[in-house]
């Protein structure tokens, strides 16, 4: 297993001056999100879409997309709403950047915590 650094991914896309999308995505890879999950919350930003439109665009299985739609879901980066056609079908739509950099920072503050309290835990057994 190949470990990554992320604090030099992170320092090459704040040197590259790219958007903050791209930032968020290096994030979202050191929150364990997979590539996949990623994709798909980069194409919903740009529109709102339904798991057939993700299917084409994506070119990936309609229950891969499932699986990683419902991560993004339970996660509160994306949202879905019913839409009327010839039938009810969920459309998908990304919540805007600022949002998941909100999620993303309360994410890795819980970490932190979480690591914390363990740390404490353990050294004042010792």
């Amino acid at each position: 297993m190949v470990k990554r650094n992320y604090i030099e991914d992170i320092e090459k896309v704040l040197s590259k001056k790219e958007k903050p999308v791209e930032l968020l995505n290096v994030i979202f890879t050191f929150l364990n999100f997979k590539s996949v999950e990623i994709k798909i919350y980069n194409l919903l930003l740009k529109t709102s879409l339904t798991i057939k439109q993700i299917e084409q665009q994506l070119n990936i299985s309609e229950r891969t997309i499932r699986k990683h739609i419902k991560r993004l879901d339970e996660e509160g980066f994306i949202v879905k709403k019913v839409e009327q056609g010839k039938r009810l079908k969920y459309v998908y739509m990304a919540i805007p950047v600022q949002e998941a950099w909100e999620k993303v920072k309360d994410k890795i503050e819980k970490i932190l915590s979480d690591i914390t309290k363990v740390l404490e835990t353990k050294t004042l057994l010792f």
